[in-house]
This record gives C-alpha cells, sequence and structure tokens, in this order.
C-alpha cells in the first residue's frame, strides 16, 4: 500500500474558509515533507482506491485533527482488499471502503463507525455493449475485484436491467475481469462495461470525455442499494484507536457541511490535495459529488440490513446476522 498523495442523520449542505484554506496548507507542507508530528497520535486509515473527490470531508478533517492533536495519515492500496489485510495486521487503524466488504467473512471482528458519503453505482456500461448483451451477445466487464460475492452482484444487476427494460432472454455469458480501478480508462480501452462505478465520479467522468456510457444501477435493478463509503475500524481497537476515530467522526461532522456550502473552496481544497489541475471534469466531479456526502456520521444497521439479507438470501460470503448486527453498536 502507498501513502496518498496527501500526506493525506441529516444531510451536510457555512463553511469556514480557515478549514479548507489550512487543509490544503498542511497538505501542500507534507508533499515536500510532512508538518512536524512530534508528541502527535497518528491515525492511519486506508482508503478503497486512488485518492479522488469522495475523500473530500477526510481531507477536509485533517487540520481540525491537527488542533486536537491527531495527525491524519491516509494510505492508498494498491488492490481493493489491501485496506482489510493492513487493518488485521495492525498496520493501520480504519478503513474507508464500501459497505458490501464491511459485511463479507473475515477473520477479525469490524464495526462500522458511520457512514459519510452515498451514491448511485453499479456497472457503468456502453451503450453499445448493452444493446448487444440485450441481444443474447457476451460482455467483458472490468472490475478492481473479482470475488463469487461481487462477480454475482455484477451479472444480478445486468440481469435486473434485462428484466426491467422486459428482455425475455437470460443473462449471456458476462466475463469480469480484475483490471485494476481506473474505470473510465478500462472502458477506453476496450472494455463492455467497468462494475462498482460511482455515478458522480466514474459516470460523470465517461460523459465529460465523450464516452456514450450508461449506468445501470443497483435500482434498476431492484437490489439494495451499497454504493457508499464506510468508516470500518476494529471491534477490539484500543483505547487510544478509539478515541482518534471518535475525533475523526466529530471532525467529519463539522467538515461535510462546510465542504457542501461552498463549493468553490471544496474544488480548491480538492485540486490542492490531488495535485491535479483544475479542468472541466474536475469541477463536474466535484459538484456531482458534494450532494453524496451525509451527516452526522454515525453506525446505522438499518441503512445496510437490506443489503446484508439480499447477500444472505443469494449465497453471499456474508457474515452471520448476529456478527452483523454487532457492527454497529449504537445503531
Amino acid at each position: 500500500m502507498a501513502r496518498a498523495t496527501s500526506g493525506t442523520g441529516s444531510t451536510g449542505c457555512s463553511h469556514d474558509s480557515a478549514v479548507s484554506s489550512a487543509a490544503a496548507a498542511v497538505f501542500l507542507d507534507a508533499r515536500t515533507g510532512h508538518p512536524e508530528a512530534e508528541g502527535m497520535t497518528t491515525l492511519r486509515i486506508a482508503l478503497e482506491w486512488f485518492l479522488n473527490p469522495d475523500h473530500l470531508p477526510l481531507l477536509a478533517a485533517r487540520d481540525l485533527l491537527r488542533d486536537q492533536g491527531i495527525d491524519l495519515d491516509l494510505v492508498v492500496p494498491d488492490d481493493h482488499y489491501d485496506g482489510f489485510d493492513a487493518l488485521a495486521r495492525g498496520e493501520v487503524d480504519a478503513v474507508v471502503n464500501e459497505p458490501l466488504h464491511l459485511v463479507e467473512r473475515r477473520e477479525i471482528a469490524l464495526v462500522s463507525h458511520g457512514c459519510f458519503f452515498v451514491t448511485q453505482g453499479g456497472v457503468l456500461m456502453h451503450r453499445a455493449a448493452l444493446e448487444r448483451l440485450a441481444q443474447g451477445q457476451p460482455v467483458r466487464i472490468a472490475s478492481p475485484v473479482s470475488t463469487p460475492t461481487t462477480d454475482q452482484l455484477c451479472r444480478d444487476i445486468l440481469a435486473g436491467w434485462l428484466r426491467s427494460t422486459r428482455q425475455t432472454k437470460s443473462l449471456p455469458e458476462v466475463a469480469i475481469q480484475p483490471a485494476g480501478f481506473n474505470h473510465v480508462d478500462n472502458l477506453a480501452a476496450g472494455f463492455d462495461g467497468a462494475w462498482l462505478a460511482f455515478g458522480n465520479v466514474e459516470g460523470v467522468a465517461a460523459r465529460v470525455r465523450g464516452l456514450d456510457t450508461q449506468l445501470v444501477t443497483t435500482a434498476e435493478a431492484g437490489i439494495p442499494q451499497f454504493s457508499a463509503l464506510e468508516l470500518i475500524g476494529r471491534r477490539d481497537a484500543d483505547t487510544q484507536q478509539a478515541a482518534a476515530i471518535a475525533a475523526l467522526v466529530a471532525a467529519l461532522d463539522t467538515a461535510i457541511p462546510a465542504l457542501c456550502a461552498a463549493p468553490e473552496r471544496a474544488r480548491a481544497l480538492w485540486y490542492a490535495c490531488s495535485g491535479d489541475a483544475p479542468s472541466a471534469e474536475g469541477d463536474a466531479i466535484v459538484a456531482a459529488t458534494l450532494p453524496c456526502f451525509i451527516a452526522p456520521v454515525v453506525p446505522r444497521r438499518d441503512r445496510w440490513q437490506p443489503m446484508w439479507a439480499y447477500l444472505h438470501a443469494h449465497g453471499g460470503d456474508v457474515v452471520e446476522e448476529e456478527r452483523f448486527a454487532a457492527m454497529f453498536p449504537t445503531g
């Protein structure tokens, strides 16, 4: 795993400009060497994949946490499950990932600290490939990960789309191939679709780049929502870890409404932290992402109960109900 380029309820949508500018300043200092962190607690959070605008609340929270003596260190994975492996080894204190992966069976007992982002997600398809699929022809799908549970979900979504469009044909062959995180690049390179895509990022990027695509969502297929980011930790976290994560949650509750209230500052923070040059694509993705943030960040069993029940009923490799319930100590 690599460190992020950054060194680092109700929907939260008045941002204190100092929050954004200071967070950006800390980041820019970190690019030439981390700011002095002597005597500070380091909180290491593994991301689900490369740094993107979905992580803006974490970037905005960094400065708030530094005022409390906590240095937030964001870690970018090489592979989608790297964060969970690092959590099991004690190399990170928590992970940010889709709730789908929260409920998968693992040796370590996990706990939810809450969800800060929800979007529409599913399989991003070339429209021409969707037409071929409807005609019974095989398609090839890129995915950051290929497991029996995730592969079956992809096929279920496409089968649900066929039913919703009154197609009578059974689902043809759907080949799912691990191909990294760059969904839109994979589409441009010849894949028919990209699985585990988010509408606010890949859906927007594909449109801005002129690709003729359609996001086939879980909602269209009658499958419960799971396109979101959950803050996930170990149930046996020590007192210091638990306190630092609680401080992060409180910082997110402050940062999220501030970001949503000041889109121009959110854009500036994103470009400062990512190192990307301002662009129409970046502006559009940030604009589409801000409404996806939610606060307060709280663990909610009811939010993911339908997802867990669907996976459990369809043979997914997920935890049993008692262990699922234990992941949400307050929800």
